[in-house]
């Protein structure tokens, strides 16, 4: 009565069915990142191919080109109408047209003023407003600052010359340290040879004294010889 392969029952044999489910399960894991990475790609190309044409269509000048991501921050409050009106489902083209019909008849639905006279305040407003958000953004603010820092500073020989000595004492503690540490870098490296050597001579003398240790003794014994 044959028992078959014994290894087919040992854990690590290739064949056995727990480490053949667990190599189809790392295939099938390895062809889904296979699949997706492959997806990803496709997608990357198609959209470098999607801005390819859209920058030749804007060179073109069949197409406008698109406004940067943080415009809309320094934007004036008619092109925030569009896109609230874009927003709320009103058809943008409708929306234009409904702007162009009002500048032919003469009066503006939003203001009731004249051609022509809405662009003026409507420019000085927004001029105004996005110079107020400049004036107030942080990262222009804290700009300004280092920058009349820096101004006051070269201005005053009194602290560009304190400036000079610090950075002209500190160079000169970089280069001690430098020479303080390649000093003793060269006396331990000269430390370690002469103890290096000192061993070696201490070994040489210690297989003398056991040589001569091991030398016969038969020259020392009286009558030797007289046999």
């Amino acid at each position: 009565m044959g028992g078959g392969d014994l290894n087919l029952k040992k854990s690590w044999h290739p064949q056995t069915l727990r480490n053949v489910e667990k190599v189809w399960k790392a295939e099938q894991r390895h062809e889904a990142e296979r699949k997706k990475i492959e997806e990803l790609q496709k997608e990357l190309r198609d959209e470098r191919t999607r801005e390819e044409m859209q920058r030749y269509a804007q060179e073109a000048g069949t197409v406008r080109k698109k406004e940067e991501k943080l415009d809309w921050m320094y934007q004036g409050p008619s092109n925030m109408v569009d896109r609230e009106e874009y927003l709320l489902g009103r058809p943008v083209d409708k929306f234009v047209l409904d702007k162009m019909e009002d500048k032919d008849t003469g009066l503006s639905a939003d203001t009731g003023l004249l051609p022509g006279s809405i662009f003026a305040p409507s420019g000085a407003n927004f001029a105004l407003d996005m110079a107020s958000k400049i004036r107030e953004d942080p990262l222009f603010m804290i700009r300004k600052r280092e920058e009349e820092k820096k101004k006051e500073v070269l201005k005053n020989p009194m602290k560009m010359k304190k400036i000079r000595e610090l950075l002209q004492n500190s160079l000169e503690k970089k280069v001690k340290k430098k020479k303080k540490d390649k000093k003793k870098k060269h006396k331990k490296h000269k430390h370690q040879s002469s103890s290096s050597e000192e061993e070696i001579n201490h070994e040489k003398l210690q297989r003398k004294r056991e040589r001569r240790s091991l030398q016969p003794v038969h020259s020392k014994v009286p009558g030797y010889g007289l046999q």
